[in-house]
C-alpha cells in the first residue's frame, strides 16, 4: 500500500511510529506494584467524578454524567480516565498543551495553580464545555496534571443555552477563554471568577460546577500526592509511563491480528444554522500492520454556521469512536494515541479554521466523526473471527439537543439542558439487537434526569416521554428504538427555547451490512393548542401508532409546523406544545434474514407494528404466530421485487467465489480463488477481487418517496440506495449516499495479508 511522504500530509495527529524494542522490554517496575498503582489511579478517578457529581447543581452533571476526568503526565499525555465521556479524554491534552505553550513563561505554571480554558481552538470541543486543569507538583518538580471538563447551561451568547444558532464568528458566541489562571497558589482569583459568571444567564449553576472543578482536581492532587508518599515519585512516575507503553504495546498487537485494508464510511449533517446545506464527513480508515490512520481530507470544506470543530473535537470524537469498539480489556490512554495517525487539513468542516463558530461542535460534527469512525472500525473489525462480534451500526447518531430558558414560576432566572437524547436507539451489533435505552456511544455511564426531576427543576410539564413502534434500524439484528418527548410550560408567560440537531433530513443512524439505518428526527411545534384544556377534561389521547405520528397533533386543534434541524432562539408560550423525537439505532444485515420468531415477538411487544412486519421482514403472521409456508414465500417475492427495481450492475460479477476464508458481516464473504482474493455473496455470487469495488458489480435500487422506510426522510441532495447480490437478491448495504454520486467503494483488502 503506497502513501505520499509524510511530508506533504496534514497529519492532526501522528505520524506513528512503533519502537518496537522499547515496547517489548519487560516492566520497569514489579507487576505487583503496577498493578496495585494502575488501580489507584482508576479509584481517583472515581473520586475526582464524585466530587464533582456532589457540588454541582447542573442537572446536565448531577444527572446525565455529561463530564469527564483524568490524570496525565507532565507533557499532558492521558495517564487514566474516568469512565464517563470519552470526548473529553481525548481533547484534554490539546488543552493541557496550549496551557503549557501559552502560560509557562507568563503567568508561569506553579504549585496550587489551575487554568480555565473553553475556547474550541485551545482545546475545548465546543466553548459550553468548560476545562478546568491543574498542575501537579512534589517538592517543586511539575509530576502531573489534573483534569476535568463539563458541558455548562449556558456560556453567554446570543441564545439561551450558548448554541449560537445565527453566528457567523466564533466572536457572537459568548465567553471563549484561551489558558486563564484561574486558581493561583491554592487561592481563586476573584476577578476572573467574577468575569465568567457575569457572561452566563445561570451564574449560580456555573459557579457550583467551576466549585465540582476544583474540587475534583484538589481531590486528584491529594491522592497522587499520597501514592508518591507511599511509593515515592519515581515508582509513581515510571508506573504512569508503563501504563501508557502497555496500552501502546497491547493496542498495536490487536491491530496487527485484524487484516490490512482501507475501509471508508460517510455521513451527511443538515443544516448548519444558517440554510439547509448538506455538509460531508468521510473517513478513509487505513489500517495497515501496527497502525490506524484515519484520513478525513474528502470531508466537506467548513461551514459558515456553528456546526464545525476544531482539532480537539477531531481527535476527541476519533478517541470516542475507537476506544470504546477497539480496546476492551486495555487501558484507555495516550497510548491508544501512539498508534494512531488522523489525516485533516485545516478549514474543513471537521478542523475548522479560526474564526469559524463552534458553539454546536459537539453534538454536530464531532458527534458525526464518532459515527463515521465506529462505522469504518466495524467493517475492519467484522472480517477477524474473535473481534467480528464487535462490529456494530450506529448507536444514537445524534444528540438532539434542546435548551430551554428564562424565567421560572417563581421569577428566578431559569435554564436547563433536556437530557433526553441520551435514550437515543443503540446501533445493532453482529450478535444482538440494539439497545432501546444506549445513549451516546462516547457515554460510557449515560444517564437521564427523571421527568419528575426535570419538572421539579423547572416550569415543564411533560405530556408523554416514551418509544416509538418501527423506530431502530430494521435488521438480521434490528436497531435500538427511538423515543422522544412533548413539553409544554406551566406556570410561566413564555419559555425561550433553542433546538439543535442534525439527522431531520439525514439518516444519521447509519446501518450496516445491508441493515436500514433508524429512523430520523422530529421537531414539531403546535401554537395556540387546547393542551390544558384536554389535559383537564381528561380526553388528551396519547396513543403513539409509528414514528411517522408519534402525537396526533391536530387533536390539540392548534397551529402545528414541523421545525428544521437547528432553530435560533423561538418563544413557546402557555399553550404551545413541543415535541421532539431522536433518532432510532442503525440496522445489522438484510431485513428477510431476522429470524420469523423474533420479528413474532417484536410484535407481541409493540417493538414492530404488524405492517412493518410484513411489508420490511416479509413475515406473514396469523394472529401472532408465524405463518411460515406465507412467509417463505412473501420473503422470495419481496427479493423478486427488489431486483425488479433495482438497476443492474455496471461490472460482470461472477459464480466461482472459491475458498471461503473468512465472513465480512452475515452475508459477504472473503475467498479465494487460483491464488486470487475476491468478496462474494453468501450464495456463491463473486463481486470480484478484493481490492476492487464491489458495489460496480451489484445491483442498486434507490429508495424513494413512498419506497423510503416509515419515519424516514431525505433530505434534496441525498439519497438512499440498496446494494443487492444480482443472483439472490440478498441485501449488502442500505447506503446514504449524495444524490447522483457514483458507489462509495468502502471496503479495499490488502491480498498480501491474506496469504
Amino acid at each position: 500500500m503506497t502513501s505520499a511522504p509524510e511530508s506533504t500530509i496534514p497529519f492532526v495527529l501522528g505520524p506513528s511510529r512503533a519502537d518496537h524494542e522499547q515496547l517489548e522490554r519487560e516492566l520497569a517496575v514489579d507487576p505487583i506494584t503496577f498493578e496495585v498503582v494502575r488501580h489507584k489511579l482508576e479509584a481517583i478517578n472515581e473520586e475526582q467524578g464524585l466530587a464533582l457529581k456532589a457540588i454541582s447543581a447542573s442537572p446536565v452533571v448531577s444527572q446525565a454524567s455529561d463530564f469527564g476526568n483524568g490524570i496525565y503526565l507532565p507533557d499532558g499525555e492521558l495517564v487514566s480516565m474516568g469512565p464517563e465521556i470519552v470526548f473529553h479524554a481525548g481533547s484534554m491534552p490539546i488543552v493541557i498543551q496550549n496551557v503549557i505553550e501559552d502560560c509557562a513563561d507568563n503567568p508561569g505554571i506553579g504549585e496550587g495553580d489551575m487554568f480555565a480554558v473553553n475556547d474550541p481552538y485551545k482545546g475545548a470541543i465546543h466553548h459550553p464545555d468548560l476545562c478546568l486543569v491543574a498542575p501537579i507538583h512534589h517538592e517543586g518538580e511539575l509530576v502531573a496534571w489534573a483534569g476535568v471538563a463539563s458541558h455548562q447551561v449556558d456560556m453567554g451568547g446570543t441564545t439561551v443555552g450558548s448554541l449560537c444558532v445565527d453566528a457567523k464568528e466564533k466572536q457572537q458566541e459568548g465567553l471563549m477563554m484561551p489558558p486563564v489562571k484561574l486558581v493561583e497558589g491554592g487561592v481563586v482569583r476573584e476577578d476572573l471568577w467574577r468575569l465568567i459568571l457575569n457572561m452566563t444567564r445561570q451564574p449560580e449553576m456555573v459557579g457550583l460546577d467551576l466549585k465540582g472543578f476544583v474540587a475534583s482536581n484538589v481531590i486528584a492532587r491529594r491522592r497522587l500526592l499520597a501514592l508518591i508518599a507511599q511509593y515515592g515519585a519515581d515508582t509513581i512516575a515510571t508506573v504512569m509511563r508503563e501504563l501508557i507503553r502497555y496500552s501502546e504495546r497491547r493496542f498495536r498487537e490487536r491491530l496487527l491480528e485484524l487484516p490490512d485494508g482501507e475501509f471508508r464510511s460517510q455521513g451527511f449533517l443538515d443544516h448548519d444554522g444558517h440554510e439547509n446545506r448538506i455538509y460531508k464527513t468521510d473517513v478513509r480508515l487505513i489500517k495497515e500492520g501496527d497502525v490506524l490512520r484515519l484520513d478525513f481530507s474528502e470531508s466537506s470544506p467548513q461551514a459558515p454556521g456553528f456546526v464545525n470543530c476544531t482539532k480537539a473535537g477531531l481527535v476527541g470524537g476519533v478517541f470516542g469512536g475507537v476506544a470504546p469498539l477497539l480496546c476492551h480489556g486495555i487501558p484507555w490512554n495516550h497510548g491508544i494515541f501512539k498508534a494512531l495517525e488522523i489525516v485533516a487539513p485545516d478549514g474543513l468542516v471537521c478542523n475548522a479554521r479560526a474564526p469559524a463558530p463552534t458553539s454546536a461542535a459537539t453534538i454536530a460534527e464531532a458527534w458525526m466523526i464518532v459515527n463515521t469512525v465506529v462505522h469504518a472500525v466495524s467493517k475492519l473489525i467484522a472480517a477477524d473471527e474473535r473481534m467480528g462480534r464487535h462490529a456494530q451500526a450506529v448507536t444514537n447518531g445524534t444528540f438532539d439537543s434542546l435548551h430551554v430558558g428564562d424565567r421560572n414560576q417563581h421569577g428566578e432566572p431559569f435554564g436547563t439542558h433536556l437530557m433526553e437524547a441520551q435514550l437515543g436507539g443503540g446501533g445493532a451489533s453482529a450478535v444482538a439487537d440494539g439497545l432501546d435505552q444506549s445513549g451516546g456511544f462516547p457515554s460510557l455511564r449515560p444517564r437521564i434526569p427523571n421527568v419528575e426531576s426535570s419538572e421539579m427543576h423547572g416550569p415543564l410539564l411533560y405530556l408523554y416521554r416514551a418509544y416509538f413502534p418501527d423506530s431502530g434500524g430494521s435488521g438480521a439484528h434490528r436497531g435500538g428504538r427511538a423515543a422522544g418527548v412533548a413539553v409544554t410550560p406551566y406556570g410561566v408567560e413564555r419559555l425561550r427555547c433553542v433546538f439543535n440537531t442534525q439527522g431531520v433530513e439525514s439518516p444519521v443512524s447509519l446501518g450496516i451490512f445491508g441493515g436500514f439505518p433508524g429512523v430520523t428526527n422530529r421537531h414539531a411545534l403546535v401554537r395556540h393548542s387546547r393542551v390544558m384544556q384536554l389535559l383537564a377534561d381528561g380526553t388528551l389521547r396519547l396513543e403513539r401508532e409509528s414514528p411517522g405520528n408519534p402525537l396526533d397533533l391536530s387533536q390539540l386543534d392548534g397551529d402545528a409546523v414541523s421545525l428544521p434541524a437547528k432553530t435560533g432562539e423561538l418563544e413557546v408560550a402557555p399553550d404551545d406544545v413541543l415535541e421532539y423525537r431522536w433518532a432510532g439505532g442503525g440496522g445489522l444485515g438484510d431485513p428477510l434474514e431476522r429470524v420469523p420468531e423474533l420479528v413474532a415477538r417484536d410484535v407481541r411487544w409493540g417493538i414492530v407494528s404488524p405492517i412493518q412486519a410484513e411489508a420490511v421482514y416479509g413475515v406473514v403472521l396469523r394472529g401472532l404466530d408465524v405463518d411460515e409456508p406465507a412467509t417463505n414465500a412473501t420473503r422470495d417475492a419481496q427479493r423478486r421485487t427488489r431486483l425488479d427495481a433495482a438497476d443492474p450492475p455496471t461490472r460482470l460479477g461472477g459464480s466461482d467465489a472459491g475458498e471461503t476464508l473468512a465472513s465480512l458481516g452475515p452475508s459477504l464473504r472473503i475467498a479465494r480463488h487460483d491464488g486470487a482474493l475476491r468478496l462474494a455473496c453468501a450464495c456463491g455470487h463473486v463481486f470480484g477481487l478484493a481490492d476492487e469495488n464491489w458495489r460496480l458489480a451489484a445491483a442498486r435500487r434507490v429508495l424513494d418517496g413512498e419506497s423510503l422506510p416509515i419515519g424516514i426522510t431525505v433530505h434534496e441532495d441525498l439519497q438512499l440506495s440498496e446494494y443487492l447480490c444480482p443472483s439472490c437478491g440478498l441485501l449488502h448495504s442500505t447506503d446514504v449516499e449524495e444524490r447522483g454520486a457514483e458507489p462509495l467503494q468502502d471496503i479495499k483488502l490488502t491480498a498480501a495479508w491474506w496469504q
